[in-house]
């Protein structure tokens, strides 16, 4: 959570006992006491603004936050959020934290769960559709690059001759390679400019389900053309450096 504006709660709560902190949804629906220094009644008691946080995602993914007021009240206290210092370590940490709990509390036990997976499980659709994808894309990745090496296998065959009568007259490795390569690799151009606006599409319209969402970079696309441009070139290129060497008087005295 970020403070947008006003301040936090002080270290002494009897200091903030009657003050509250709250985001910017329940900010903007209190219209001009939404701000620091306003006030709001609830429950019969009257509550001074010190502080607006930022709009942040929790309970549910897909829509806007809803309105959230913060109390500083330790006495009423069933949940304890720790923020551990970033390279300090984990197990040290819990197992001090435990030690610290049960000296103040030997009664109730301890029990702790990270926040991360808590959020992570508000993902969990999302990530198991991700993973799936992912699978599923190595899959086709894996089955085109076989029919492509199979069509470049094909074309070799069928260009024996050619090729041969090429290198004859002078035609070198380079100008094979790109004979060779270059109708393969115009209809994986092809298959991209039809591709890609199907995709940004698709995936326009999925992200309109999130209330936070990011925008589609252009890159994104550039970066997956050049990707299965260059997958494209390394399936064919075996077949492609093959004819390129092959000798052309048996490529010749074959036909």
């Amino acid at each position: 959570m970020q403070l947008k504006a006003g301040r936090n709660f002080y270290s002494i709560p009897q200091a903030d006992s009657n003050h509250i902190i709250i985001n910017e949804t329940l900010s903007k629906l209190m219209g001009a006491q939404g701000k620091p220094g306003g006030i709001m009644e609830s429950n019969g008691h009257r509550y001074q603004v010190i502080g607006i946080v930022n709009d942040f995602v929790y309970n549910d993914v897909y829509s806007q936050s809803e309105p959230v007021m913060f109390f500083c009240d330790p006495a009423n206290t069933h949940v304890i959020t720790i923020r551990y210092k970033q390279h300090a370590s984990v197990t040290a940490a819990i197992d001090q934290t435990e030690a610290i709990l049960k000296a103040q509390d030997p009664v109730n036990p301890f029990d702790f769960k990270f926040v991360d997976q808590d959020f992570n499980h508000l993902f969990k659709t999302e990530m198991l559709t991700g993973k799936l994808a992912g699978i599923f894309s190595a899959l086709a990745i894996l089955i085109s690059c076989i029919g492509l090496f199979g069509l470049a296998t094909y074309t070799a065959e069928q260009r024996t001759k050619e090729i041969g009568i090429r290198k004859v007259l002078g035609a070198g490795m380079a100008g094979i390679i790109t004979l060779f390569s270059k109708d393969f690799l115009r209809l994986v151009l092809i298959s991209c400019f039809i591709a890609f606006p199907i995709a940004w599409w698709a995936t326009n319209n999925w992200l309109q389900n999130f209330a936070y969402r990011i925008a589609i970079s252009w890159w994104v696309f550039i970066g997956a053309g050049m990707a299965a441009l260059l997958i494209a070139l390394l399936t064919i290129s075996f077949q492609a450096v093959r004819s390129a060497l092959g000798n052309p008087v048996k490529a010749l005295r074959s036909e």
